[in-house]
């Protein structure tokens, strides 16, 4: 607490002395002028006088002066914290009082009368410590301080236990008054702390040891990880192919060796008959599960330089312990390995070890490229450190430098020797390769995942990029942009020798460069979550995490191997990550300089930004999940073998609608046939399962499903099939059958009799059957999809053409292609089975609003329309076959 005093030089000592002191208890309001009493001190013996009214002075005149007053001695302070206060108020020195330090309370001894408090504030204070009671000092009526008032704090040092204290008086001893030595009250035993290390470390190297003996990066979605490409690379040794000597690779040479060294050890044990893969992945996962102890380690080592408490360094071990991104990138990728130099070279920068620290980030440039983010991190501590002396800066950045790129040469020496060609290669290809899955990428037009292309045996090779940049330009300008964005800040002044600011200074290059990298692969977010728990070990950092690793998830597996389709999807995470990761630039940026001190608002905003973040998420997840299974249902749909069926069945609802009034029933015989078709095909047929009563007791049989039925679908499959179609076919009138490439033959049937069955809506002399269409129209466009059937095969390729009709019958709009736009020629239909052919037509900008007709028909080679006839058996004019009448806005 602080005691400030008025500025005023001009008042007198008289005014010091009877000024109403703030601290002191409310007035009595029957007693009001007790406030305005005299305070007396002690005399020069120590003695007290009781404290008494002061009685008013009488002024001779207005305006005269004050005469001479003889006040007596005045009173002395009674200890070491009045001495102070008064110091203090003579200096006009603002005051903090600090009671942290007191002792405890000693015995009570018989030193005669005690001395009397001088103010209320010192007998206010002793009540308190009679009491035992805690103490805080009100200043809230005092003046403001003056702007720069220099503050002065009083503390109250322990005394020596051995040494008894004396009491402090200006008299001296009487005589025979013995003094008793005070007895020692020694200070209590601090209370056990049990640190969380050692058992987290046992629960982090059993989990991690466990994860790799027993699950499968992928789990039930996708069974793959960069483990497939080292196990490749590594069985070339049998052929006495080496990486770096015999072939270049786009990765340093560290990790590929190790591969090679893991390889040729798992050759001493029995392969796996189910799996080779098995000893070389246990073998090569198992010394990644030693670096990420080591990330373990480091972090535990980190967090106690920035946290004394020790609750708060369990904590960010629990949330590393806890994430999955860690657990994911070490399944199937060295990413932990490299992570593991990065804090290492940190750590030892902090422990002042600059040369081993250089060494780290050396051999860590050598695994991954990316550790070689913290040579300019060190470089700017160092400049920090001697920055008084630009001479020995100078020495230390140089030799730093020198020691980086000295280890670095060290490990790559001997490759520069054996093969430089494939030295050089390795580099082209890190520079070359095309962007992926960042904004550059989604920018120039690329969805797929990273990988690199070309020849790895050819040393020549140029060829590394998977697609060519539209702006080749784009990213040497963001480069730039952000090399000065980092220039700026790294020449910024800030205190770089508390860890917490390099542990901050860190997380911003590795989140800047992220930006600016034009490639980004999921199992990057393992080189960012230490700092965020390091800065944020609470709900803040928790939530960056969270959102990251959800953004991960939603990338691969999701897009990848669910959604492989929807573009959208990756365009969203991959500007999401971006702004997410700009923000936490900017909080580790705030961390170094203090916006808050500019800007009053930014405290606050910052305050409420994880729930912000938090809130956002919950939105995007409700938003995307219906989004996301309606993708999904469309994606497996198209690349399924039952997705022409379907969409042909969906047709047919419409068609058998005079007949059925209500969903017609559809009598499936194969259990994984109908689990492919329900969920697309519940809502429009009555879809049953058939044949369970011969497997189960209770379950219905075909008879029972056919009951109060007037017409029924069969879809006979699997090994119940020829049962179903006898059953129903002795007992019905077959009105339609339609077969299915890779599926089976549905076919319609009816119970009732005098129903005639279906013919064609359109048939072509060539033998080719137009059997349905949809017609789906958008904005500027219009979508068909046409379903043939050819009856015979077919000698000839024919064109299918869709054109639009004004009401005059001028021809506004129109399509003409191969059928499913070149890929299905009507050479190569299957005779009988059903294909689908789509088509778009584009509609002219200033099209009117209106009716037009929709025409479709086939032409040969020669541009000779194909005769087409009605069922009536008459043929179509100008041999073009009218679908429907559209209205277009």
């Amino acid at each position: 607490m602080s005691q400030e005093q008025p500025n005023d030089p001009r008042r007198s000592e008289a005014e010091k002395e009877t000024k109403p002191n703030p601290v002191q208890a409310q007035p009595d309001p029957d007693q009001s002028d007790s406030t305005d009493r005299a305070r007396s001190g002690p005399d020069k013996q120590g003695a007290h006088e009781p404290t008494r009214p002061m009685p008013a002075y009488d002024a001779p005149e207005v305006g005269g002066p004050l005469p001479d007053l003889d006040e007596g001695p005045r009173p002395r302070p009674v200890d070491d914290v009045q001495e102070a206060l008064f110091e203090a108020a003579k200096e006009e020195q603002a005051t903090d009082v600090d009671l942290d330090e007191l002792p405890e309370p000693l015995p009570e001894l018989d030193e005669g009368p005690r001395p009397g408090p001088v103010d209320d504030v010192q007998e206010a204070l002793f009540e308190a410590a009679q009491e035992g009671a805690p103490t805080e000092l009100d200043f809230e009526h005092l003046p403001e301080p003056g702007a720069g008032q220099p503050r002065k704090v009083v503390k109250f040092p322990h005394k020596a236990p051995d040494t008894a204290p004396t009491p402090k008086t200006d008299r001296p001893a009487e005589p025979g008054l013995e003094t008793i030595p005070l007895p020692e009250f020694p200070d209590p035993d601090p209370a056990p702390t049990v640190s969380d290390f050692w058992p987290l470390l046992a629960l982090f190297v059993t989990f991690r040891l466990l994860a790799l003996f027993l699950l499968r990066p992928g789990g039930f979605i996708r069974d793959w990880s960069d483990f497939d490409t080292y196990f490749g690379i590594a069985a070339l040794s049998d052929y006495s192919l080496y990486p770096f000597l015999n072939f270049w690779l786009e990765w340093p040479p560290v990790v590929p060796w190790l591969a090679v060294a893991t390889y040729q050890l798992s050759l001493w044990l029995p392969p796996w008959s189910d799996d080779p893969r098995l000893w070389f992945i246990l073998i090569l996962g198992a010394v990644f599960v030693l670096f990420e102890v080591g990330n373990f380690v480091l972090i535990d080592r980190l967090a106690r330089r920035l946290f004394e408490s020790s609750t708060t360094v369990s904590r960010v071990l629990w949330l590393y312990a806890g994430l999955f991104p860690p657990i994911y990138a070490m399944l199937g990728f060295f990413d932990g390995m490299a992570l593991f130099f990065i804090l290492l070279s940190l750590d030892l920068l902090l422990d002042d070890r600059r040369f081993p620290s250089a060494i780290a980030a050396g051999i860590g440039f050598m695994v991954k490229v990316l550790p070689g983010l913290m040579l300019p991190v060190a470089l700017r501590r160092l400049w920090h450190q001697y920055r008084t002396n630009s001479q020995d800066a100078s020495i230390e950045l140089g030799l730093y430098s020198v020691i980086f790129g000295l280890t670095i040469l060290a490990l790559l020496g001997p490759f520069l020797v054996a093969g430089p060609e494939w030295v050089l290669a390795s580099a082209r290809s890190m520079v070359g390769r095309a962007s992926w899955e960042t904004v550059w990428a989604v920018i120039e037009g690329y969805y797929g995942f990273g990988s690199v292309l070309g020849d790895r045996l050819n040393p020549a090779e140029t060829n590394f990029a998977v697609h060519q940049g539209t702006l080749p330009w784009l990213h040497w300008l963001t480069g730039l942009a952000f090399a000065a964005i980092y220039g700026y800040l790294f020449t910024r002044p800030a205190d770089y020798s508390r860890p917490r600011n390099m542990v901050a200074l860190s997380g911003l290059t590795v989140a800047l460069f992220m930006l600016y990298a034009k490639g980004y692969s999921p199992q990057f977010l393992v080189y960012l979550l230490p700092f965020i728990l390091l800065i944020f070990p609470d709900g803040r950092g928790l939530t960056y995490a969270l959102v990251l690793t959800g953004l991960n998830v939603l990338e691969q597996p999701v897009y990848f191997v669910l959604l492989p389709t929807a573009t959208w999807l990756l365009t969203f995470i991959v500007i999401a990550r971006f702004l997410l990761i700009g923000l936490l630039a900017l909080e580790f940026a705030v961390i170094l300089w203090p916006l808050e001190l500019h800007f009053i608002g930014l405290a606050e905003w910052r305050r409420r930004l994880p729930l912000a973040l938090a809130g956002l998420a919950v939105v995007a997840l409700v938003i995307l999940m219906p989004l996301l299974l309606w993708a999904y249902g469309s994606h497996r749909l198209q690349s399924g073998p039952v997705a022409t069926f379907v969409r042909f069945m969906q047709t047919q609802r419409t068609a058998t609608a005079e007949i059925s009034p209500g969903p017609p029933r559809m009598l499936v015989s194969d259990q994984a046939t109908y689990r492919q078709i329900y969920p697309y095909l519940s809502d429009d047929f009555d879809l049953r399962l058939a044949g369970g009563a011969s497997q189960y007791n209770g379950a219905p049989g075909v008879v029972d499903l056919l009951e109060g039925t007037d017409t029924v679908w069969i879809l006979p499959t699997g090994a119940q099939q020829e049962t179903l179609r006898n059953i129903v076919t002795r007992r019905s009138q077959t009105l339609a059958s339609y077969e299915f490439e890779g599926l089976g033959v549905a076919s319609l049937h009816s119970f009732r009799g005098n129903i005639s069955p279906f013919i064609a809506p359109a048939r072509f002399s060539t033998g080719i059957e137009l059997l349905a269409h949809e017609v789906d129209v958008q904005s500027g466009a219009v979508n068909v999809s046409l379903y043939w059937r050819a009856l015979n095969p077919q000698s000839q390729s024919l064109t299918v053409f869709a054109q639009l009709l004004d009401a005059d019958g001028k021809l506004v709009a129109s399509q003409d292609s191969i059928p499913a736009n070149g890929a299905t020629p009507t050479t190569d239909w299957t005779t009988d089975a059903i294909q689908v052919d789509p088509h778009r037509i584009e509609l002219p900008a200033d099209l009117p609003a209106g009716d037009y007709t929709l025409i479709i028909g086939l032409y040969n080679n020669f541009t000779e329309r194909i005769r087409a006839i009605a069922p009536n058996g008459f043929g179509f004019a100008n041999r073009a076959v009218p679908l429907e009448v559209l209205r277009l806005p």
